[in-house]
């Protein structure tokens, strides 16, 4: 009987083995590679790289050129109100997580592995729609080529950035999975593998990631920011029972680097969420509360007046209403495996009336909401 595409994926090669290597040197990180800084997780991880270390950060980034990726990157920290100052410490990896060896020379990689003393690997191809066969090259086989560089010199601790999703996943079985959280299953399990043959990993996982919590600002590729745009501007919201695992993007990426700089983190899971699930419902009932007219409306209803808007509305956006809150991300429970990360850190942020405003105000200025 053949193995499936997934099957092959989860076979970590033999050389990937840190069993043999040196340690790096017992200290707080010096040199750091970053990989997804451009993304509004990463952006947020390498903002605060910057702030709770003195360390120089490499980041992998795609471009044309260095000046390209440094700009890109300099807008991530202008976003964020931080001095772009702060790219004095920055140094630019031109090259892609889908090819072999990140599209570098044997020598190159080796020289980078020899450079660097801890991997913060947040880079994926977050697309709910998009099948396994089309993730694979940057979710699975990225992080493959992630651990071939922990590898390569020397035992560099990764610390990798899964999802929530992979909770109750198991493609392999062919449970009802999206191709991304399929992809990031596969990938903690790569992680793991490699754990196991002595590379120091630590695994994160957020939930659903909000907006920051200081100034409202979202991402704005991401779906959920989608459906709530959507939402505000079809006028109602769905009455839908499920619980989201949740956390702004400013508590998710403090508590991974907080949690990432402590040693006795090594080998471990972190749910990166909130101790508490949200609510669908509260979640638009903040918005209503903020001042949107947000009634809750059968599922159903919602969708077909999400329909009704027309252009306004994508029809991605409609694929991922009708086949991803069907299914909702799960909320863990005491059983599933994983430590959540607001037990060891810092309180979580209030979700209050005012937090909702903040997003509104940025909403309003990116998307243009309809008048309230």
């Amino acid at each position: 009987m053949a193995s499936s595409p997934i099957t092959d994926d989860l076979r970590l090669p033999a050389e990937i083995d840190a069993s043999a290597l040196p340690d790096v040197p017992e200290r707080p990180p010096e040199r750091i590679l970053l990989t997804g800084a451009t993304g509004f997780l990463g952006g947020f991880l390498l903002a605060d790289l910057l702030d709770a270390t003195r360390a120089r950060i490499r980041c992998l980034v795609r471009g044309e050129s260095v000046a390209q990726a440094r700009e890109r990157l300099a807008d991530q920290l202008r976003d964020r109100e931080l001095p772009v100052r702060l790219m004095s410490r920055v140094d630019i990896v031109l090259g892609s997580l889908a090819k072999p060896r990140f599209g570098l020379t044997d020598e190159e990689f080796t020289d980078l592995s020899r450079d660097i003393d801890a991997i913060y690997h947040c880079g994926a191809w977050v697309n709910l729609l998009a099948s396994y066969p089309i993730l694979r090259g940057c979710n699975v086989s990225g992080t493959r080529e992630i651990l071939r560089l922990a590898t390569r010199t020397r035992r560099i601790p990764v610390h990798h950035v899964s999802t929530m999703g992979v909770i109750g996943a198991d493609p392999v079985a062919g449970t009802g999975v999206s191709g991304y959280c399929a992809t990031k299953w596969v990938a903690e399990r790569l992680v793991a593998r490699a754990g196991d043959r002595g590379t120091p990993t630590t695994v994160h996982r957020p939930g659903v990631i909000l907006a920051d919590s200081r100034t409202g600002l979202v991402g704005r590729s991401d779906w959920f920011v989608h459906l709530t745009t959507a939402s505000i501007r079809a006028g109602c919201a769905p009455d839908h029972p499920g619980l989201l695992p949740v956390g702004t993007v400013d508590f998710t990426s403090r508590a991974i680097v907080d949690l990432s700089l402590s040693r006795s983190a090594r080998g471990q899971v972190f749910h990166v969420i909130d101790p508490e699930p949200l609510p669908f419902r509260s979640y638009f009932q903040g918005f209503a509360d903020a001042g949107v007219d947000l009634p809750l409306v059968p599922f159903d209803t919602w969708l077909e007046r999400l329909r009704d808007a027309g252009d306004a509305v994508p029809r991605s956006t409609l694929r991922l209403a009708g086949e991803t809150l069907r299914q909702m991300m799960p909320a863990p429970g005491r059983d599933t495996a994983g430590h959540t990360a607001a037990a060891t850190h810092r309180a979580p942020p209030a979700l209050d009336t005012a937090y909702f405003r903040r997003m509104l105000t940025f909403l309003d200025r990116e998307v243009t909401l309809p008048a309230r």
